[in-house]
């Protein structure tokens, strides 16, 4: 399943598939595939000109404390946008301006931070080679009459049961459901001729993780100008990506497996995959189990990549890692 927009990359090392999947019927994958692309068309705010987005977001920690926090977009084609997220005693301000950019922040952004900013305004993607359909079903999600894609996903040996929820009337995607991950968009309200979701809930494994209230509106005229000021005082230069080619792992070890039972354990490191192919910076995204932290951290140290290539210059990419713990 491929996930879209895409604000940060998420590596894991590929897997030979031990035998082809199981048929699928090919006109039930074409019902699929257009559902998919009608709820991108919907919703994909690649087609918005200039607005002005508000969200309120909530984070549950696993000890049943709460983070609250703001962002704010305005946007303003072509090629101005001014972004402010607070979050306890973490603010950040970031201006871009064409192909320059300034930013002030109190601090590095935190986890939380980057995992809500890949959520806005909503979150998409589309089938790859790995899924098989199984069904397109009708339900009711979420108050709202629905057509449901139930589907297969293949990562080595393991497979997945998914299911996706599109909105049977205005196309817009209402749940998705991919492994452990569950996302919910409720209360769309449209824009422009698009419909983004006004509440955004994210679990894992059941477990509430992320809450959203988010608007949108249309802006009518020109901005101020100052508004996109430089709030650093000074520009730095967006460098232009061509010729791309995304880092490739030479060495990425794998924990050793347990005898636990308890099957694939996934823990998300991100970091930085630097200029020499080494891993620096490294600290913990996502993990459903601490007591295996400092093994994935350690491990992702030791991890060894060609790197993001540029414009035929090899230069640092930010990013995601996945550590695979197996019976652990």
């Amino acid at each position: 399943m491929t996930r879209m927009p895409c604000r940060s990359w998420l590596l894991a090392p590929l897997f030979l598939l031990p035998a082809l999947l199981s048929a699928e019927d090919v006109k039930l994958r074409e019902q699929a595939v257009h559902l998919l692309e009608m709820a991108n068309a919907a919703s994909l705010p690649g087609a918005l000109s200039s607005y002005d987005q508000v969200v309120s977001f909530r984070w549950h920690e696993n000890d049943g404390s709460v983070k609250e926090g703001t962002f704010t977009r305005v946007w303003e084609n072509p090629g101005n946008h001014r972004d402010e997220i607070t979050m306890g005693d973490y603010h950040l301000v970031m201006v871009i301006s064409g192909n320059r950019i300034s930013s002030i922040a109190s601090g590095p952004m935190p986890p939380e931070v980057r995992e809500l900013r890949k959520r806005l305004p909503v979150y998409l993607g589309r089938f790859d080679k790995e899924d098989v359909i199984r069904s397109v079903d009708e339900a009711s999600v979420l108050g709202r009459a629905a057509k449901c894609i139930s589907f297969n996903t293949q990562f080595g040996n393991t497979l997945q049961a998914n299911q996706i929820c599109v909105d049977a009337e205005r196309n817009t995607l209402l749940r998705w459901q991919v492994g452990d991950e569950l996302i919910e968009n409720a209360d769309y309200f449209p824009i422009a001729g698009l419909w983004e979701p006004g509440h955004i809930r994210r679990f894992m494994k059941g477990v509430l993780l992320l809450e959203v209230e988010q608007h949108m509106a249309a802006i009518q005229g020109p901005v101020d100008p100052n508004f996109f000021s430089p709030p650093s005082r000074h520009w730095d230069e967006l460098y232009e990506c061509k010729n791309k080619r995304r880092p490739v792992g030479v060495s990425t070890p794998m924990p050793p497996a347990g005898n636990a039972g308890t099957g694939n354990i996934d823990v998300i490191v991100h970091g930085n995959i630097r200029e020499n192919g080494s891993v620096q910076d490294a600290e913990i995204e996502f993990s459903p189990r601490p007591d295996l932290n400092d093994e994935a951290l350690k491990l992702v140290s030791t991890w060894k990549f060609f790197p993001l290539l540029c414009s035929d210059k090899a230069v640092t990419l930010e990013g995601d890692m996945v550590v695979h713990f197996q019976d652990r």
